[in-house]
């Protein structure tokens, strides 16, 4: 029962629709007949009438008036005006020429100092060997030639004293001096000669091992009193 009338429902909404797109159809069809049929009226031609007006002639133009030309008016008479004459324009002083500035003379470099060279350094001789006989034989001289000063009358009478230093020179071998001369001392001539006397009249002994085997030079003071 139930199927018949599902059934039934069925066949009626197809109805509808197919009655729907007829509807449909025959409305579109009606519009593109009616478009394709309907006459637009033609408007009718307006008719404008045209009627002829004869205008009356334009009136003669007037006659142009010339305007009475002014008369210039007078010009015043400019015053004349009376300038001094001008001063004598003093041609402008040239200014002064500039002093010319003195520079001072640039003072020239300082010379450097030469180079300070080291002196040569002295290298000491080798000592000479000692002889220690040297001086106890210059001692023994001496008394030699005291005990020879022979002090004459005049010297006596007259009371001359005095120191004389002699110098002398002896070889090894001794015996005689030789160069005997005066270094200082008295100037008293008596007693410089009787100083060289006492000198000259020694016989001195040979030197000694323990002195040097060449010539040595003494010297000696000598008292004459």
């Amino acid at each position: 029962m139930q199927w018949t009338q599902q059934a039934n429902n069925n066949r009626s909404f197809r109805f509808a629709l197919i009655a729907a797109l007829g509807v449909e159809i025959a409305l579109v069809a009606g519009l593109v007949f009616f478009s394709e049929h309907h006459v637009t009226p033609t408007p009718k031609p307006k008719v404008i009438s045209v009627q002829m007006v004869h205008l009356p002639p334009p009136p003669p133009p007037k006659p142009v008036v010339k305007p009475k030309p002014t008369p210039p008016k007078p010009t015043p008479p400019v015053p004349v005006v009376h300038r001094p004459a001008p001063l004598p324009v003093r041609p402008p002083v040239p200014p002064a020429p500039p002093k010319p500035v003195l520079q001072k003379p640039t003072p020239p470099a300082p010379t450097p100092p030469p180079p300070v060279t080291p002196p040569p350094v002295k290298v000491p001789p080798s000592p000479a060997p000692a002889y220690s006989g040297v001086r106890a034989y210059g001692s023994s001289a001496r008394s030699l030639v005291k005990q020879n000063v022979h002090i004459g009358g005049l010297i006596k009478r007259m009371h001359y004293t005095g120191r004389v230093m002699v110098s002398f020179q002896l070889s090894p071998q001794g015996g005689k001096a030789e160069n005997v001369h005066i270094v200082g001392g008295s100037g008293n001539p008596l007693i410089r000669k009787a100083a060289l006397r006492a000198v000259e009249n020694s016989t001195f002994p040979a030197f000694t091992s323990h002195m040097p085997p060449h010539t040595l030079t003494f010297t000696v003071p000598i008292d004459i009193s």
